[in-house]
C-alpha cells in the first residue's frame, strides 16, 4: 500500500482498492469535499474505529511522564510466571494488538498474559486527584499472526498480529489508537512532536520526544551494523538523552493529529550499549497498513 492517499479526497475519489481491498465507499454526495482526517476514520471499515481520544488530545507537547489515561492503548504482555513485560503492543480493535514480529515470537496462544488499560504498574488502581482508572483487564492470545516475508536477521518485516480471546472492553482506560490510512508528513511545522511511549524501569511510560532520522544518516549512526531495509525508519531523542528501550519492542511511536493521536511507527530494535542519541530502528507503519488491514479483516 506503501505511500497511497498522500492527498486530499474528494467525492468517489475515497475509492481507494489494493489487491482487491476496497477501502471507503460512495454512499454521499459525489460533490461533497472529503478532509484527510474524515477520510482517516473512513476508509477502512475494520480499522479506526473510536480510536486516538484521549483527555488530552490537544496537547503537542507532552511531559515526560505519561498521565493517567495518556496512553489508553498501551498493552503489555507478561509470561505466565514473571511480574515484568517482555513486550509491548497497541490496541487498534477491541479484539486486535498490534506488535513486532520479534515479540510474537516469545508469544504463547492461549498462556501469555496481555494486560490492557495498565497505568501504574505497581498500583492496582490509579487515581489522580478524584479521576480513577478502570480495573486492568487481562486477555491471553488465541492466535499469533507474523508477517509472513520476517526476516530475523535483518528484521525487516518486524510486524505481527495478536487476536484476544475475548473482546476489550473499551472506556477512557482502553481504547484502540488510530493508524495512519493516509500519510502525512512528521517533522513539518504541521506535526512537529512525536513521541515514543512505552514502560521502562519505572512503573508509569515515559514519552520520549523523538525526531525522524534520515535513512542514510541513520546507517552512519549505527555503523552498518543493521542492514535497513524499506519499511524500516529511524528515530533518536530530540534530547540527546539515554533511554531505556529494554522490552520496549511493540511500543508505539506516536503523533497528534487534529486531536486524535495517530501510530506512525512501532518500536523494532536498538543497539545495545549505544551512545545517546544513536537511533532505534521503527516499523513504518504507513507501509503496512493494508497488510495490518486484510489481517484484521480476515481473522
Amino acid at each position: 500500500m506503501g505511500d497511497f492517499l498522500g492527498r486530499t479526497l474528494v467525492g468517489c475519489a475515497l475509492f481507494i482498492v489494493f489487491a482487491g481491498v476496497q477501502f471507503g465507499n460512495c454512499d454521499r454526495d459525489p460533490s461533497s469535499f472529503h478532509f484527510p482526517d474524515v477520510a482517516q476514520l473512513e476508509l477502512s471499515d475494520v480499522l479506526n474505529k473510536n480510536c486516538g481520544n484521549t483527555p488530552y488530545g490537544e496537547d503537542r507537547d507532552r511531559p515526560l511522564e505519561g498521565r493517567l489515561q495518556e496512553s489508553p492503548w498501551l498493552v503489555l504482555f507478561y509470561f505466565p510466571e514473571e511480574q515484568v513485560n517482555f513486550c509491548h503492543g497497541t490496541l487498534i480493535t477491541t479484539k486486535h494488538v498490534l506488535t513486532t514480529a520479534v515479540c510474537a515470537s516469545n508469544i504463547v496462544p492461549d498462556e501469555t498474559f496481555i494486560s490492557l488499560g495498565e497505568y501504574d504498574t505497581e498500583k492496582d488502581q490509579d487515581c489522580e486527584q478524584i479521576k480513577c482508572s478502570d480495573p486492568v483487564q487481562r486477555r491471553i492470545p488465541s492466535k499469533v499472526i507474523r508477517h509472513e516475508q520476517f526476516d530475523p536477521e535483518t528484521f525487516e518485516n518486524d510486524l505481527a498480529m495478536v487476536v484476544l480471546d475475548q473482546d476489550a472492553l473499551l472506556s477512557d482506560s482502553v481504547k484502540p489508537i488510530c493508524l495512519p490510512l493516509i500519510k502525512f508528513e512528521i517533522g513539518n511545522v504541521n506535526l512537529p512532536n512525536v513521541y515514543n511511549a512505552l514502560w521502562t524501569s519505572k512503573s508509569r511510560p515515559q514519552q520520549y520526544w523523538m525526531r525522524y532520522v534520515e535513512l542514510g544518516r541513520c546507517r552512519e549512526l549505527v555503523q552498518n551494523r543493521i542492514a535497513l531495509a524499506e519499511g524500516q525508519i529511524c528515530a533518536s531523542s530530540y534530547r540527546n538523552e539515554t533511554i531505556e528501550m529494554i522490552g520496549g519492542a511493540g511500543s508505539a511511536l506516536e503523533v497528534e493529529y487534529h486531536n486524535r493521536i495517530y501510530q506512525v511507527a512501532m518500536l523494532s530494535i536498538g543497539i545495545l550499549d549505544a551512545e545517546p542519541g544513536t537511533p532505534f530502528v521503527y516499523v513504518d507503519i504507513p507501509k503496512y497498513v493494508k497488510w495490518i488491514h486484510d489481517m484484521v479483516k480476515n481473522n
